[in-house]
């Protein structure tokens, strides 16, 4: 089959449109709300029993863009219990880390001791103050400002150093946290003492932590991200583009997702991140070709399904091109 579609009718709504794309079109996928769930489950349970969490998944799988989100939706919901109860809850707040190219344990130290306390001066870390000087004072600092967990994404760049580093934090902080005791609803209740640590990144996080000869004691799960099976990736193109329901209807569900199982997923599971990229040059595509003109606004939700540009934004092909046949979608 040859088609003949005009491309390059491009401006500059269409452009802030695109580019505005990515967040809604995340927000609206189940898929990564689902992510998102499990990645604020792991963040609470850092959080609650202060021990070290793991969430691995592979690259393009969705986890920064989940732990945005549990990281948000946390930090909203301590601002709205500190309103209910003002001058008796105390926050818990988290700490988005970063010292990920410290190449060694006293590096990442430094590193976060800056990040704590933004005030300090190289020279208050000089070379005077041993590891463990250094180690007790981001504890202090961590205690005092009310924080109760330190999150590192892409953790598979931290070493094994810097690992065990992040395990003598959970440890002292443990043995120095006095809010055991805390009120809740004005009752006394007890509470994990200490910092808990949330590690993000790929399954080569498992490796680093392994050298922690602790490691059965400070890290205590692991949360593993899923990629989407074919099916999931079918229905994420309905959840992104709305207006591909009718066409879904039209062909029966089956028939929608035999297509998407040939021509997409071809028996693999995909990344959120892999299915988002083919929506964004999908959109763009739609935008700037002669179809635009007969939409009523550049919203992805009255962009409808065209077979032959699915499956030239699919692949980034020719545009006058025959189509394969398998799939009646």
């Amino acid at each position: 089959m040859s088609v003949s579609i005009t491309l390059g009718k491009y401006d500059a709504a269409h452009v802030t449109a695109s580019e505005d794309l990515t967040i809604p079109v995340l927000d609206g996928v189940m898929a990564m709300q689902q992510l998102t769930i499990k990645t604020q489950q792991a963040l609470s349970r850092a959080l609650q029993l202060k021990t070290g969490v793991l969430v691995i998944g592979p690259k393009g799988a969705g986890k920064s863009t989940a732990l945005d989100r549990a990281i948000r939706a946390h930090r909203e919901g301590e601002q709205q219990l500190v309103a209910k109860m003002p001058g008796e809850y105390r926050e818990r707040r988290v700490l988005r880390a970063h010292g990920l190219n410290s190449k060694t344990g006293r590096e990442l130290l430094i590193s976060l001791l800056k990040e704590v306390s933004p005030g300090l001066r190289d020279r208050s870390l000089g070379m005077r103050k041993s590891d463990d000087d250094l180690r007790a004072e981001l504890v202090s600092a961590l205690l005092n400002k009310s924080y109760s967990a330190v999150v590192f994404d892409e953790a598979e760049y931290l070493n094994d150093r810097a690992v065990d580093q992040l395990r003598k934090v959970m440890a002292d902080a443990a043995e120095r946290d006095a809010r055991r005791v805390v009120v809740e609803n004005g009752r006394e209740e007890y509470r994990a003492a200490g910092i808990g640590v949330l590690l993000v990144g790929t399954k080569a996080v498992l490796e680093v932590v392994r050298c922690d000869a602790d490691a059965g004691h400070r890290w205590s799960e692991v949360v593993e991200l899923e990629t989407l099976a074919p099916d999931v990736v079918c229905d994420c193109y309905a959840e992104i583009f709305p207006a591909f329901r009718a066409h879904v209807l039209d062909v029966g569900l089956a028939a929608w997702r035999e297509f998407c199982a040939n021509h997409v997923a071809v028996g693999r599971r995909l990344t959120v991140d892999k299915v988002v990229l083919h929506a964004r040059r999908y959109y763009d595509t739609y935008l700037s070709s002669d179809l635009a003109e007969a939409l009523p606004s550049v919203a992805r939700e009255h962009i409808p399904f065209n077979r032959v540009l699915f499956l030239y934004t699919l692949d980034n092909g020719e545009l006058t091109k025959s189509t394969p046949a398998k799939g009646k979608a």
